[in-house]
């Protein structure tokens, strides 16, 4: 079957069957081959076939070049040179699984035929990589033909914006995909030309509307384990995403533990989505980013007048999980006093709006994380054993990523998918690798993605280098602590009183300006810490220390 290899700046970028007698090239939409380009006219050109040869003829009035040389009409040799404005064709006479057009010749010349890699022509399992906005999933083609839309009799069902019920239509051909638009609303475009009916090889990027699907090889190397988000391939991970499964139909409350950045919210979001709640809500409440004023009120809600401000009655996070999820991340952060209120609730599943005369009663599964020693706290009088032993019924170890390290290749591919510009193929070169396996990763996932994204800003080229990785900290390896460098023209005492300004002033923020509470995660005394402040000019000139 004759078709058209498409190329833009020496790279191909799509392939057309010419199956129909008469097929059209522009730039309007009822165009069988869409190219949105100014320099294209609305119906370029026509390619009719009679089922021996193919005849061109130009529909814009000004020439379509053949061969370098404007053509009103003419019979296309078999590797004709054909250009739509910007974009250039090789025309062919034949599809063949032997063959391909590997390299694009100068403008005026023909391109030979090169005999295709034959791994490539060969069918091989393949998936299909779905990213949608900050989210990704892999979906395996199991069959020849593949339908995708947001109707549930889809084999690929998106239930995204700009999707039609039945968009488009996967058929696999030898090494290749067809992508056949289902006369959808918003169109399939590969690049950014809108296709009807195309042959595309593997590693191409279709998209539809908001929506971008990757056509890869089911290979070793791009077979990386995915569990609701959770990337890796580590014995921990598979071992934490087989107890997730297990647990998670169940109404049992569960409690999370792990460094920070290593993904506490995300395991949250898995147990909910695999419980029998999952069209219900989930609801995430950061202890420790709410002041011990407002926690209980932003717990379980309050009545008109309660306090000052409250003006109206509100539900609160338990009422508002009513049915479905509730995530109280930083558990160990909770005060005392509202332990036993969430002991009671955990309980009984029952719960007091602040000012209300009768308690109320709500069905909510608890998910607790922490990063911090529940049982260490409990010793030392900061959290309710009882309550650990409430929270506790499953609880689900996060391992730090210094101690999973064949996955981290398998992340910090994944965050330059993420982050990469659309179109843009971006790698990490052996060095940059090797730069990225010996670092500690003291900020766990979190921060090897800010270092991808950063990096994907920084690059010079199209790899992502070991020069372009940069570090906001190094961590010595025999202690595990942060070592910053001393910077050129500071002195040792002034470098200690800038790291340890910035370690007063973090914790301000994460308590919440509550200096006792600073005072005593800091091990120094109110007085002290107050003095600093002073001698920085953090403190008002009314205050005083006590």
């Amino acid at each position: 079957m004759p078709e058209l290899v498409f190329f833009r700046r020496g790279e191909e970028v799509l392939r057309f069957t010419l199956e129909r007698p008469r097929t059209v090239v522009g730039r309007g939409d009822k165009s069988d081959v869409v190219l949105p380009d100014p320099a294209v006219s609305r119906s370029h050109a026509a390619l009719r076939w009679d089922g021996e040869k193919m005849t061109l003829e130009d529909l814009s009035g000004k020439g379509t070049l053949v061969a370098g040389a404007p053509t009103q009409q003419a019979v296309l040799p078999d590797g004709a040179d054909i250009a739509f404005g910007p974009w250039r064709a090789i025309y062919r006479e034949r599809t063949s699984p032997e063959s391909d057009l590997s390299t694009a010749g100068t403008s005026g010349t023909t391109t030979e035929m090169q005999p295709r890699d034959a791994a490539q022509a060969r069918w091989q399992p393949a998936q299909i990589r779905v990213r949608h906005g900050q989210t990704e999933t892999l979906e395996k083609v199991s069959s020849e033909t593949m339908m995708v839309g947001s109707d549930e009799g889809n084999q690929l069902v998106l239930k995204h914006r700009f999707i039609s019920g039945r968009h488009l239509k996967l058929i696999r051909k030898d090494g290749l995909f067809r992508v056949v638009d289902l006369e959808s609303t918003n169109g399939t475009y590969v690049g950014n030309v809108r296709v009807h009916d195309v042959e595309v090889p593997l590693f191409t990027s279709v998209r539809l509307g908001d929506t971008e699907l990757v056509l890869e090889p089911l290979s070793a190397a791009r077979k990386e384990q995915s569990f609701h988000g959770m990337i890796g391939s580590d014995p921990s991970v598979r071992q934490l995403a087989e107890l997730i499964e297990r647990v998670a139909p169940s109404s049992a409350t569960v409690a999370i533990f792990g460094e920070s950045g290593t993904g506490k919210e995300l395991v949250a979001h898995a147990v909910h989505r695999l419980s029998t709640r999952a069209d219900r809500a989930f609801i995430p409440v950061n202890c420790a980013a709410i002041s011990k004023e407002l926690i209980e009120s932003e717990l379980f809600g309050h009545e008109k007048g309660a306090f000052t401000g409250a003006l109206a009655a509100r539900r609160g996070a338990f009422e508002e999980a009513d049915g479905g999820t509730l995530f109280l991340d930083e558990i160990g952060e909770l005060p005392l006093d509202l332990q036993a209120k969430l002991l009671r609730a955990l309980e009984s599943g029952e719960i007091k709006r602040v000012g209300a005369a009768r308690p109320g009663t709500v069905d909510v599964r608890v998910v607790a994380a922490t990063n911090r020693d529940l049982l260490a706290l409990g010793r030392e009088g900061k959290f309710r054993e009882d309550l650990y032993y409430r929270l506790c019924v499953i609880p689900l170890h996060l391992p730090p990523l210094r101690s999973r390290k064949g996955d981290l290749v398998s992340l910090a591919e994944h965050f330059i998918r993420a982050f990469s510009p659309r179109g843009q193929n971006v790698r990490l070169t052996q060095s940059a690798v090797e730069r990225l396996q010996a670092h500690r990763w003291p900020g766990n996932i979190r921060e090897l993605r800010n270092v991808v994204h950063r990096a994907l800003l920084l690059r010079k080229g199209p790899m992502i280098d070991a020069p372009d990785l940069s570090f906001d900290q190094e961590v010595n390896a025999d202690t595990g602590l942060v070592v910053p460098e001393v910077p050129p023209g500071m002195t040792l005492e002034q470098m200690l009183e800038k790291v340890e300004r910035q370690i007063v002033e973090n914790a301000l923020r994460r308590w919440n300006n509550n200096r006792e509470r600073v005072a005593k995660e800091l091990g120094v005394a109110r007085s002290t810490l107050f003095k600093r402040l002073k001698d920085w000019g953090l403190t008002n000139k009314e205050e005083e220390p006590e």
